[in-house]
């Protein structure tokens, strides 16, 4: 682990702290989950923007949906909504 210095506005320390005390949990261990859901996020965001890039570049022609949207309505089982 690494140490770092940080400065934050004083209404996130003041949540931090209450998550702190209501969780029983170090500081360090609530901004640590922060950073690491900040950081998966960052990586949806990411892999969101490369896929469609993708469809971009190399677009879904109609005759290759309809044969995709057959087969799966063949082996996916029907879901009610109500």
């Amino acid at each position: 682990m690494r140490k770092i210095a940080i400065t934050i506005p004083e209404d996130q320390a003041k949540a931090i702290e209450a998550i702190r005390r209501r969780k029983r949990l170090p500081r360090s261990r609530i901004i640590q989950h922060a950073i690491a859901r900040y950081l998966a996020e960052e990586r949806l965001i990411a892999a969101v923007r490369e896929y469609e890039e993708g469809y971009r570049r190399v677009p879904e022609d109609v005759a290759e949906a309809e044969v995709l949207g057959t087969a799966a309505s063949e082996v996916l089982p029907e879901e009610k909504w109500e």
